[in-house]
């Protein structure tokens, strides 16, 4: 498994559209680490993990009802990440 973290930067600015609530930030330039951390949390709760699949999180920090800090972090298995990267190397060739 290969896991992307993504730290916010900044101000965190809320939206709220549709329905759907947002929060707007710049991000960090992200780490990338061999983990299965998320699978393990899945786990930890009693949600059986399946084979393959990739998981993905966000944490926000709040101060009050204000949102001041997020985490965005994604844990993909190798074959996905493979296929992520050979399509972004297609289309950074179109460009």
């Amino acid at each position: 498994m290969i896991q992307l973290i993504f730290d916010s930067v900044g101000r965190l600015i809320p939206e709220w559209e549709n329905e759907q609530e947002r929060l707007v930030f710049r991000l960090s330039a992200g780490n990338v680490s061999r983990s299965e951390l998320l699978h393990s949390r899945v786990e930890e709760v009693g949600i059986a993990a399946v084979e393959g699949e990739a998981l993905g999180m966000v944490a926000t920090r709040y101060e009050g009802d204000i949102a001041r800090e997020a985490r965005v972090i994604l844990e993909l298995p190798d074959e996905v990440w493979d296929r992520l990267a050979n399509r972004a190397d297609e289309l950074l060739d179109k460009g």
